[in-house]
């Protein structure tokens, strides 16, 4: 969120890779001491809005490795303990705009893992409850920039569940009328 570094899960090396971003040209510097190690085949990572944050999606272990990122030099540290278990494949991970709230999709358990953030530590922890059903193959969580709604692509149905979220619990609620049919693959 400062625009003064860039992060990439690298899902082929079990890493992430981080630089810092010139700007006045955009370029990208390799930051030292990376990249840093991830859970098995990462495949997406979100910093949270404060830019204190970031978490990683572990598509083959099932997990979400936690970091805290360095706000002058942008470095990520792994937060303690172990990574924090989702259902089955997780390919992509959000963070609501106010931060307290993150969202996993499970492709192959067809769920939104949904996580309350600790504001001090950046520590996650699963809400109550069972993951929130969604189509086939939930590839891509997204939150609208109010934090009210979040919307989930469905790639085995070619289509998108919608999500009401409550702005004091984080849980969501399938909206009436969905899911809405997309074009073919929804990612």
């Amino acid at each position: 969120p400062t625009g003064r570094f860039a992060y990439v899960a690298n899902s082929g090396s079990n890493n992430v890779s981080a630089y810092t971003i010139d700007a006045t040209t955009g370029a990208l510097s390799p930051m030292t001491g990376t990249p840093v190690p991830t859970g098995g085949e990462p495949t997406d990572i979100t910093v949270d809005p404060t830019g204190r944050f970031a978490y990683v999606a572990n598509r083959w272990s099932s997990n979400v490795s936690a970091y805290t990122i360095d706000a002058t030099t942008g470095a990520l540290s792994p937060m303690t303990g172990k990574p924090v278990p989702t259902e089955t494949t997780p390919e992509s991970i959000t963070v609501d705009p106010t931060g307290r709230f993150a969202y996993v999709g499970n492709a192959h358990s067809d769920t939104v893992s949904a996580y309350t953030i600790d504001a001090t530590t950046g520590a996650l922890s699963p809400m109550n409850g069972l993951p929130v059903a969604t189509g086939s193959s939930p590839y891509a969580v997204a939150v609208d920039p109010t934090g009210r709604f979040a919307y989930v692509a469905n790639y085995g149905n070619n289509n998108v569940s919608a999500y009401s979220i409550d702005a004091t619990t984080g849980a969501l609620s399938q909206m009436t009328g969905t899911p809405v049919a997309t074009r073919r693959g929804p990612y």
